[in-house]
């Protein structure tokens, strides 16, 4: 997968907006969805055009309507973004972000016997 740009909360918004219904969508779609936040054809556009830059979205053209298509799916998206924070402040160790969240008693009991069975579920698998 080729690197892709942070998304802003915004970006996100319409990401997430498009992962979630029939794609591809257009501007008018879009809009009707966001009205509530007033925003016009060129505000909308313009969000499209960066996420098209990221590389989350293509464009298509049918007559003189534009198409977008989302690149990946959410659960790609989110296996990157992971992937990504693993790799800024974990040095892309799991081992290392699981350690910072006990050493800072962020996990309850409870949620150290679900990792110690997801982690035997996953050993059952090889």
């Amino acid at each position: 997968m080729k690197k892709l740009g942070r998304l802003s909360e915004t970006e996100m918004e319409v990401m997430e907006v498009i992962w979630g219904g029939a794609a591809p969508v257009t501007v008018a779609q879009l809009l009707d969805i966001f009205e509530s936040k007033g925003w016009k054809t060129s505000t909308l556009s313009t969000i499209l055009k960066r996420l098209i830059e990221k590389g989350y979205l293509t464009k298509s053209m049918t007559g003189k309507v534009n198409y977008y298509d989302p690149v990946l799916t959410l659960d790609e998206y989110k296996k990157h973004e992971t992937q990504s924070f693993l790799s800024r402040l974990y040095n892309g160790k799991v081992k290392n972000f699981i350690a910072s969240l006990v050493d800072d008693d962020e996990l309850s009991r409870e949620d150290i016997a679900e990792l110690k069975e997801w982690f035997a579920r996953k050993e059952g698998k090889k």
